[in-house]
């Protein structure tokens, strides 16, 4: 519904902004840029408080600068003229020593969608990959992965995908499961991520530091491997017997998934496999959420 407070309301609106009282007092310049979004939100053009609103940007104030980076990313979007000036301020706030504002500023960077601003995207997003917070790596990794999409015909820079396949190997266990996520996406016309040896037994040692759905992802990726030898394959299952016990019906599913398919030659381990998690599962059975009984009793059949 479209808003009905008039052309006044907006005047005072900048009126508001541009008061120096109002931008001394952090709370009161908060709570006005707070009112432009409302007014945003219900229908009102109040594009002509852009310049207002880009100087708002001008804060440590991490909350008022999110509400700015929406007004500014939305009015962008539809009006690619103020496009530049938008990424300019997001890509100054990329070198702000807060490491949250660095990853709001990244992120609402790769969510503006224009083809015509990649090439001033490219440069922050790489930065990206390499900052020492790891909020910031996780926001890059997976803005590659929105380049990429935005321009499917252009090939990316075979040195980004380099480092992406390094950073499988980040502390963080969320930056590791959006690298896997990113790489999917890029290289989906080749088949997605390559999965050789040393990656596959990385992951697996990792995945308890992941969280549940990131173990389901990594679980997933590594079905397309095929272990070398014996030995290897017994290594590989030991390295999953706990998670085939997991507490988490998704996780205890998705092992199930692997183990099943690295043992096909091997119906003698994948019974047992079934046997151990038949309890398991059957208990998943009388869960309270439907979409939890439904995946166990299709795993069940």
């Amino acid at each position: 519904m479209p808003y009905l407070g008039g052309k006044e309301a907006v005047k005072e609106l900048r009126r508001a902004l541009s008061n120096p009282n109002v931008q001394a007092d952090p709370l009161r310049y908060r709570n006005t840029v707070l009112r432009v979004i409302r007014m945003m939100s219900q229908g009102a053009d109040v594009s002509s408080l852009f310049s207002e609103m880009v100087k708002a940007c001008a804060t440590v104030d991490v909350v008022q600068k999110k509400l700015v980076y929406i007004f500014l990313c939305s009015y962008a979007t539809l009006n690619p003229e103020l496009s530049l000036l938008v990424v300019n301020t997001l890509r100054k706030d990329c070198q702000d020593p807060n490491p949250m504002v660095r990853s709001l500023a990244l992120r609402s960077m790769t969510n503006l969608r224009l083809p015509s601003l990649v090439e001033y995207v490219e440069q922050p997003l790489t930065a990206g990959l390499r900052d020492r917070a790891a909020c910031v790596r996780r926001v890059a990794v997976l803005g590659w992965a929105k380049l990429s999409n935005l321009q499917p015909a252009a090939d990316l820079d075979a040195a980004v995908v380099n480092e992406l396949y390094s950073l499988l190997r980040d502390p963080d266990p969320v930056v590791v499961v959006n690298c896997l996520r990113a790489l999917e996406e890029i290289l989906k016309e080749e088949g997605g991520v390559v999965i050789n040896k040393p990656i596959t037994h990385h992951l697996l040692k990792r995945l308890k530091d992941c969280d549940v759905w990131g173990q389901c992802e990594v679980l997933r990726v590594l079905q397309r491997y095929r272990p070398q030898s014996d030995d290897e394959l017994f290594d590989i299952l030991s390295l999953l017997d706990p998670s085939l016990v997991s507490p988490h019906p998704p996780v205890m599913a998705a092992t199930l998934s692997l183990f099943l398919s690295l043992c096909s030659d091997l119906p003698a381990v994948s019974l047992a496999a079934l046997e151990r998690v038949r309890g398991p599962l059957l208990s998943a059975c009388g869960s309270s959420s439907r979409e939890m009984r439904f995946a166990a009793l299709c795993h069940v059949q």
